[in-house]
């Protein structure tokens, strides 16, 4: 099949592209090596707020008693943070994949490199 539109790339620039162009009609192919969404959402941005504010709760209930405020016993649960996470990063990158997919964009999970041949070069001279 050909495409009008391919993109290297499922960050937030190609998945917007992507989506845009969809939606203007054009067929469009996304190729993506890892995830959807690019880093800030699997692995910077997303999951740091996500135990940040894990980390912010549990220290707002351990300093609870400043604000007349009392907590018996505070104790935090490291996999279901964790989980935690992992399922609001999932439900986002299902978010991205479906806004894509709605668009008729194409999604192929692997690398793409662009290759180039040249079969008539010439050399311009200029005087």
């Amino acid at each position: 099949m050909k495409y009008q539109v391919i993109i290297i790339g499922g960050g937030p620039a190609g998945y917007t592209a992507a989506e845009a162009a969809g939606k203007a009609g054009l067929s469009v192919l996304l190729f993506e090596k890892q995830n959807l969404g690019g880093v800030c959402l699997n692995e910077g941005c997303i999951p740091t707020k996500t135990l940040l504010y894990s980390a912010k709760t549990y220290d707002g209930a351990k300093h609870a008693s400043k604000y007349a405020v009392t907590v018996p016993e505070v104790s935090f649960d490291l996999p279901k943070i964790i989980a935690r996470k992992s399922k609001v990063v999932r439900k986002l990158v299902l978010g991205v994949k479906s806004k894509l997919t709605s668009n008729n964009v194409t999604i192929i999970s692997g690398e793409a490199t662009i290759s180039v041949s040249y079969t008539h070069l010439r050399a311009h001279e200029t005087s």
